[in-house]
């Protein structure tokens, strides 16, 4: 139907201006329509026409033509609350000029909150970056609740057009506030800024409000995992560390991919690379037992050529966690500890290991069979016969240090020792065991 007799209508007073007729009308108006709408009562009153902009401008406010029909006619009406509400959808330096105007006309009273909680995040709208001092000083200054609100509102509605570094330093002040909407909103705007993730990990160690810790921690994207194995002959890698891996992919809704020692390095799909790039960094865990030389030599080896990898397909070296090789985690030794002496029961429990050379290597596996309370002894993966043989007092069970099945687990099966040994399973065939490597790496950042 044609606008005209309605806006006539309107002006004479023979139909009500509401909120839900003038929202069907903002769309349709062109420049000649909304001056006619705003000489009548609407201009006087924009109090429904503002409602109006509620139900429909947010997504209108962009086009060009409705931009061209109402801009101009909003600037020219005398400045109100509801006025200046409708004008602050249309991002425009003028429009910014305005409301800026007006803020600098307020007075600090206690009367003038409700202008200032209104005006700020129409200010941030506008996205003029000469605007990021006043909210970033109204965000952290002393001053009341509501107007720190309105300025973080703003800051959040132009997050992307504030100088980075001014705004980062805020928003991290921000995040240990006394008031805890304050805190939570900084933490969320943070996440959002380039190298958000890094930002919220620098938030890690210090002392927050419980709930915004909660929040904290919500927000941290878990990093791409690298899980180090030794793997078997031709690379291939046993069906319980895949299930690992699988489990863990889906605890951490992260990507987690298994390397092992005896394959070529695995080159992450882009779902992998999109997962570095959002976290901004990716971990590397060496799921082996003892210090040796894939400890001490490949795996600064590995770790370099994920961060030259990591340059190739993002263009930027993201930021590489290596943690230490689980078997110098404490709590790792402390459950092989508990798990071997409950399978002892009071037998006498020998744990074999690779053969290792070296000062380090020999000092690492007297600290362990001390805290294990339990002899060890290295075996050749091939035919552990020999060092069974030697030893004083057979033992009634054998441990083989070894996380998946591999040549020592198997070898042990073949073993004929008088009297017979029971021969544990391979670690990860524990439940207590897998439980435990589920949880701790489902909690790595």
């Amino acid at each position: 139907m044609p606008v005209e007799p309605v806006l006539e209508q309107i002006n004479q007073g023979e139909l009500p201006a509401s909120a839900d007729l003038l929202a069907a009308l903002i769309g349709r108006l062109n420049r000649a329509g909304v001056e006619q709408l705003l000489s009548g009562p609407v201009g006087r009153n924009p109090a429904c026409l503002l409602e109006a902009a509620r139900q429909v401008l947010a997504p209108l406010a962009a086009e060009p033509s409705v931009k061209q029909a109402w801009l101009e006619p909003l600037l020219a009406l005398p400045p109100s609350p509801a006025g200046l509400g409708v004008l602050g959808y249309f991002q425009d330096a003028c429009v910014a000029g305005r409301l800026r105007a007006q803020l600098e006309a307020i007075e600090p009273s206690e009367r003038k909150q409700e202008a200032m909680q209104q005006l700020l995040p129409l200010l941030g709208r506008q996205r003029q970056p000469q605007d990021a001092g006043l909210l970033l000083e109204l965000a952290l200054a002393p001053a009341p609740l509501a107007w720190r609100r309105a300025a973080l509102e703003a800051l959040a509605l132009g997050l992307s057009a504030w100088p980075l570094a001014p705004l980062t330093r805020a928003l991290q002040q921000l995040a240990g506030d006394l008031d805890p909407g304050l805190a939570a909103q900084a933490v969320d705007l943070l996440s959002r800024l380039p190298d958000g993730q890094m930002l919220l990990r620098q938030l890690q160690h210090r002392q927050l409000e419980p709930a915004v810790a909660e929040r904290l921690r919500r927000r941290l994207t878990a990093s791409p995992l690298v899980l180090l194995v030794h793997g078997r002959q031709g690379g291939v890698i046993p069906d319980v560390l895949q299930q690992l891996a699988a489990e863990l992919e889906q605890r951490r809704r992260s990507p987690v991919i298994l390397q092992a020692l005896t394959a070529a390095a695995p080159e992450g799909d882009p779902s992998f690379w999109m997962a570095a790039r959002r976290a901004g960094a990716l971990s590397l865990v060496p799921l082996l037992m003892l210090p040796g030389e894939h400890v001490r030599s490949d795996v600064p080896a590995i770790a370099r050529q994920w961060q030259l990898r990591s340059r190739a397909r993002l263009g930027q070296v993201v930021a590489l966690r290596r943690r230490p090789f689980l078997g110098a985690w404490p709590q790792w030794q402390q459950l092989l500890a508990a798990e071997w002496g409950k399978a002892a029961g009071g037998r006498s429990l020998l744990w074999l290991h690779h053969p290792l050379q070296g000062a380090l290597a020999d000092r690492f596996l007297k600290y362990l069979a001390g805290v294990l309370a339990l002899p060890g002894a290295p075996a050749a993966y091939s035919d552990p016969q020999a060092i069974l043989a030697a030893q004083a007092e057979p033992p009634v069970v054998l441990a083989p240090l070894t996380l998946a099945p591999n040549r020592l687990s198997e070898s042990l099966k073949m073993v004929r020792l008088a009297p017979p040994a029971e021969v544990l399973p391979p670690l990860l065939d524990l439940p207590a065991v897998r439980d435990f490597l589920l949880s701790s790496l489902e909690a790595l950042p």
